[in-house]
């Protein structure tokens, strides 16, 4: 895991379930306002996205040209980190 000024970055793409899952839990868990989880997946974490949208965030999901996901997520009403995630 790396953390950088607003952004969380952690790369879960070699690891077995259900760790995955539950690290990315506890950091949403603990992240703070105007920041946002930079995760790279192998697949689609469905459960996380429904999970993650209870407790309040929503998220961005592009998939990388290695056949790996990317996903931001973000407190739900943030603007200004929407804002940072368009234009990127």
């Amino acid at each position: 895991m790396n953390r950088g000024e607003g952004v969380i970055n952690l790369d879960v793409s070699e690891l077995e379930p259900p760790e995955p899952y539950g690290l990315a839990i506890d950091i949403l868990l603990e992240m703070p306002a105007k920041t946002i989880l930079n995760l790279i997946h192998r697949k689609e974490p469905y459960p996380l996205y429904q999970t993650a949208s209870e407790m309040g965030f929503e998220h961005k999901t592009v998939l990388l040209n290695d056949g790996r996901v990317n996903i931001q997520f973000w407190h739900k009403g943030e603007s200004i980190v929407l804002r940072s995630l368009t234009h990127n």
